[in-house]
């Protein structure tokens, strides 16, 4: 049997202020500026049919709905 031969590993080269001269700049962006927006205020919503339900009418038919289901899971599983 043969030994593989031993890999060896070179370590990154350091580099120096000589090589950093070499190096192109870095690129200046130029300034952007912030686009101006104009924010245009309307009047509220206007109200439909459906604002017009009043919210304890919406909350009772929603117990009624809770009501119903629970009876029915309970027929079905007695």
């Amino acid at each position: 049997m043969s030994m593989p031969a031993p890999m060896t590993t070179h370590s990154p080269k350091k580099e120096t202020a000589v090589e950093m001269k070499k190096a192109q700049p870095l690129i200046d962006l130029p300034m952007v500026e912030a686009p101006v927006t104009k924010v245009a205020i309307t009047p509220g919503p206007k109200l439909t049919r459906v604002d017009e339900i009043p919210m304890a009418l919406c909350w009772g038919l929603l117990a009624a709905s809770v009501a119903i289901l629970i009876l029915q899971i309970w027929n079905y599983l007695s």
